[in-house]
């Protein structure tokens, strides 16, 4: 996850005299309020849709999490960041965000941190169409969580489907989709089932089997709309679209597109619905 640039503390000296009066040396709790309110601005910045500036508070939390050593911070708000900058269709700055944690071996992350950020840009390789460097991060990924037994299984599987997909292999990605919903539905983690089911769907289209993409594809719709996930409602009337056109199926093609162009509008998402007219023009 081009990072922006973080923005300065400025001290303000004291007026009069020759030398500039030294700033007062700050509490470890006043650095962890600074911390906490730069978090929470981000937060809101983020709920509120204010991509941007979230990103730039992101980079601004992560920066004060350094001067005080509090690694965990440093990660979690990197990874954050990384995703506000691919929510705007700024890929490489989400790449770059997240060399704080990927490029840094001094600092001793969490392997827990390790994972996600690794995760991350595999998902965000992804978005660069650089599927091999994708590959690369997910197996990485995969070697910090045992057996494919810990939390992030479901979500491994998940972009090692899509990898898979990327790279011509659509049979392979629907293997790896289904393990993915059973991990999921395993942890009753219904996002990430939801992103599985809508990988199978795709995976089935890509093979020709457009009538069995369209089952799936539903189920991710029914939950998504459940967690109430706009981007992923997106994503979901999309890939429904392109199968039921796929299926022969026009007049349900043209529904859940003019839905589909509806949620985009409403979440101000140009790049999604470019990306989605440009799925729908393909043959």
């Amino acid at each position: 996850m081009r990072a922006l640039p973080l923005v300065a503390l400025i001290v303000l000296a004291g007026c009069g005299g020759a030398k500039p009066v030294a700033a007062p040396t700050q509490t470890a709790s006043q650095s962890s309020s600074k911390l906490a309110d730069a978090e929470q601005r981000a937060a809101l910045l983020m709920r509120a849709g204010d991509l941007a500036n979230a990103a730039s508070q992101y980079g601004e939390a992560a920066r004060i999490a350094a001067t005080v050593e509090n690694i965990d911070a440093v990660a979690a708000n990197s990874i954050n960041q990384s995703i506000a900058y691919q929510w705007l269709g700024r890929d490489a700055e989400a790449r770059d965000a997240l060399s704080r944690v990927l490029d840094d071996p001094r600092r001793p992350f969490s392997e827990r941190r390790r994972l996600q950020a690794e995760l991350r840009r595999a998902i965000v390789d992804l978005a660069l169409q650089n599927p091999v460097s994708a590959a690369t991060f997910a197996e990485r990924a995969e070697k910090r969580c045992a057996n494919l037994s810990c939390e992030y299984a479901a979500t491994i599987l998940n972009v090692q489907a899509q990898v898979a997909l990327e790279t011509s292999r659509a049979a392979d990605a629907e293997q790896l989709a289904a393990r993915a919903v059973e991990r999921a539905r395993s942890r009753n983690d219904r996002a990430e089932t939801a992103n599985a089911l809508r990988m199978q769907g795709k995976a089935r289209r890509a093979q020709g089997n457009a009538r069995e993409a369209i089952a799936p594809l539903e189920q991710a719709l029914a939950i998504d709309r459940d967690l109430a996930d706009p981007r992923k409602i997106l994503a979901d009337l999309t890939e429904l679209s392109l199968a039921s056109s796929a299926a022969g199926n026009r007049d349900a093609a043209k529904e859940y597109y003019e839905r589909a162009v509806t949620v985009s509008r409403a979440l101000q998402d140009t790049r999604g619905l470019a990306e989605m007219e440009a799925q729908l023009r393909r043959p």
